[in-house]
């Protein structure tokens, strides 16, 4: 099982960069920034941009792949995504990875002053977007991440993707939505078929958070365990977990030096 990891631009700058520090030293493969113009639980408070976030990250660490999970049509012009893709691949020797969705998050639409689309408009937009932006990147070999859970967004990974990211589900139980997400690696599996692609090809990727999928793999190596075995049975290969642990996860479901000790174990021959 692949592990990354996703820190919230909530933190003050050296704090960030020191979480960034401790997820590279530990071994992870990828550590991503979410991008998004302001937290939606704390509209108010510190939120520092995705790109520039995402360059601080990308300088700060020296063997983790990096990348936003994920840039949101909503905010972003594919040539200039494009551009912004090669630089920081550039700039980090190589390490970029280059995440798009189809947005939709209502602050966003509300700061941006951009129109909140209708579904099937939302999903034509995410298509153009990612045509035109694999078009622009031409010959720059920048990984691919789509992310989403429609039918289009899944024929649309079979097509263009290197990776495709779930976030699971909105309120879901644990086997609810490994249960939904065998359904939906069935139906990826379908569309790489069409496009004649190797399934295989394709990193199938779930982003863990308590307010998407009540899990938590915090309260002991066992639980930890079981999350693994739980994503790997409903087809998952790359495991995302938000840092610090705390992260959104309820009070008393994180003891104190789980996560590391798991995360060494995990990654330590890495």
């Amino acid at each position: 099982m692949r592990l990354g990891a996703i820190t919230l631009p909530t933190a003050p700058w050296a704090e960030l960069v020191e979480r960034w520090r401790v997820l590279d030293e530990l071994g992870f493969e990828t550590i991503w920034a979410p991008d998004h113009l302001a937290n939606p639980l704390d509209p108010e408070g510190r939120w520092y941009e995705g790109w520039t976030t995402l360059t601080g990250l990308a300088l700060a660490t020296e063997r983790a792949r990096v990348g936003t999970l994920v840039s949101s049509i909503t905010l972003r012009n594919p040539a200039v995504l494009a551009k912004a893709a090669a630089s920081v691949d550039r700039l980090s020797g190589g390490r970029m990875e280059l995440g798009v969705g189809a947005g939709g998050a209502p602050l966003d639409h509300e700061l941006a002053g951009v129109e909140n689309w209708p579904p099937p408009e939302r999903a034509r937009r995410l298509r153009a977007f990612a045509e035109r932006l694999v078009s622009v990147l031409g010959d720059e070999r920048v990984p691919l991440t789509i992310g989403g859970m429609a039918t289009g967004t899944l024929r649309l990974a079979a097509e263009l993707a290197d990776r495709w990211s779930s976030y699971g589900g909105r309120g879901l139980r644990p086997a609810e939505a490994a249960a939904q997400a065998l359904e939906l690696n069935r139906k990826l599996d379908g569309f790489c078929a069409e496009a004649g692609r190797d399934p295989a090809s394709i990193v199938r990727s779930v982003l863990i958070g308590y307010p998407f999928i009540a899990e938590t793999p915090w309260r002991s190596p066992e639980a930890f365990a079981e999350l693994v075995e739980r994503w790997e049975a409903a087809g998952m290969n790359e495991i995302v977990v938000y840092y610090p642990p705390e992260t959104g996860m309820p009070e008393g479901t994180v003891e104190p030096g789980v996560f590391e000790q798991v995360m060494r174990e995990q990654l330590g021959d890495r």
